[in-house]
């Protein structure tokens, strides 16, 4: 039998880009799936093909007596909800950000330690490691262990980094507490925003090369820093594997979960142009560059943990959203 079949899952944010497909294949694997949203970024059509099979709840996650009031009855907590956004977002209102996202997760957590669910998962991010090992082009290689000395570049790192820290707190004094933690690194897949003010590099690439020549393609300075990217299924399945894991030990991470494929911006930018079959020439707008140049991390110890690593190629992956955002857009 599965290990998930008849569970009952809690996830939050699950209306948003990982929680829909999730909670998706979870449902598959005989879940009984509660999602909390408060639809900011998302939407409740999103889930609406679950309707009959799982129970929606609109909640602010910031309100800590309806967080402690819906968070119960459960085996597990899949902690996804965030405030989030594009670079503007974060730069413009680093307070909100912090504090919003600081309250979210004390509230998700206190109300989970509080109930007895005592299996708890968190998505952070790679925006926790210091912005110094991210800003040049021939930047190192990331590994866990280099969270510390900290220095995020964003205030959205330093909440993540204070919650896991939280989370390693309550495992270490609660022991029926048990809980991972997944650095998730750019993470993609459909239904991604591809506006483009808002939206993410590859969703707004493909927008910008279906609407071509209404749109013109255009990529924020030279193009020349580095990613790497990993498709949601990928993520996924690491995801479920590290849930898993905590049958045999109580803490498990953080693991960086993304891809080890490297890849130049402006080189996504000419793959989704010949996706579309489209003659587009890219232009350059020089008076913005990218405050982060390269985001290289590696994910060896989830491997060596696992035995997981991402096996969708990118052109697979970009190919995959290209299609998704024309969908979309011609609907």
């Amino acid at each position: 039998m599965s290990y998930w079949n008849g569970k009952r899952v809690i996830v939050t944010g699950g209306a948003g880009l990982i929680g829909v497909p999730l909670v998706e294949n979870l449902v598959k694997e005989g879940c009984k799936i509660t999602v909390i949203d408060n639809f900011f970024r998302s939407k409740p059509e999103n889930l609406s093909h679950l309707a009959l099979e799982i129970e929606v709840l609109d909640i602010d996650l910031r309100d800590s007596l309806r967080t402690r009031a819906v968070i119960h009855d459960a085996d597990i907590v899949i902690h996804l909800a965030s405030k989030v956004g594009g670079i503007g977002v974060y730069t413009s209102a680093p307070y909100s950000i912090m504090s919003d996202n600081v309250l979210i997760d004390t509230n998700v957590l206190q109300a989970a330690m509080a109930n007895g669910v005592n299996t708890f998962f968190y998505a952070s991010s790679a925006h926790v490691y210091p912005h110094e090992l991210q800003n040049k082009i021939d930047a190192p290689i990331i590994t866990e262990n280099d969270d510390i000395p900290a220095s995020p570049l964003l205030s959205y790192g330093w909440a993540k980094l204070q919650s896991e820290m939280q989370i390693r707190c309550a495992v270490y004094e609660n022991r029926n507490f048990k809980a991972a933690i997944a650095r998730y690194i750019g993470i993609y897949g459909p239904n991604q925003d591809y506006d483009l003010q808002t939206g993410s590099v590859i969703p707004v690439f493909s927008h910008r090369a279906v609407k071509y020549p209404d749109v013109d393609f255009t990529i924020w300075g030279d193009g020349e820093e580095t990613r790497s990217y990993c498709y949601i299924d990928d993520a996924i399945e690491c995801t479920k594997l590290m849930i898993e894991k905590l049958d045999d030990i109580r803490f498990v991470g953080p693991f960086n979960v993304g891809s080890s494929e490297q890849i130049k911006i402006k080189d996504i930018a000419r793959k989704i142009v010949d996706i579309s079959g489209k003659d587009i020439p890219i232009k350059c707008d020089m008076r913005k560059k990218a405050s982060i140049l390269a985001q290289n991390c590696s994910c060896e110890k989830v491997y060596k943990s696992l035995g997981w690593r991402a096996t969708t190629s990118i052109d697979e992956g970009l190919e995959k959203i290209y299609k998704d955002v024309e969908k979309r857009i011609k609907q």
